[in-house]
């Protein structure tokens, strides 16, 4: 996925959606901003921040993919390398910013 689409993704996103992208170069699912705030919310995943992409991210094992899909009502599209989920709930987006500037110094 190319990065553009993935700032859109995110620039985007409803609050009701976690977007990720298989890397294969790592092996893991890789959710960013808003998607990487949502996933922190449903599994147990330390977050980061990339540089790159100037947003948190937060990288899945299979095993917490697994478990986030789970939690979630159905995946909108699903291909090997790309996925989008719909939650069962909205996530506020009111404390975002607090998060993810804490993610920022960390």
């Amino acid at each position: 996925m190319d990065k553009e689409t993935i700032i859109r993704n995110e620039v985007e996103n409803d609050g009701k959606s976690i977007y990720l992208y298989f890397f294969p170069e790592i092996g893991l699912f890789v959710a960013y901003g808003f998607s990487a705030f949502f996933a922190t919310h449903m599994v147990d995943v330390p977050a980061a921040f990339s540089k790159e992409y100037e947003m948190p991210l937060v990288l899945l094992r299979n095993s917490d993919l697994r478990e986030l899909k789970r939690s979630m009502v159905r995946r909108k599209y699903d291909d090997p390398l790309n996925i989008r989920l719909e939650m069962k709930r909205e996530i506020e987006l009111d404390d975002y910013v607090r998060w993810a500037n804490g993610v920022k110094r960390s």
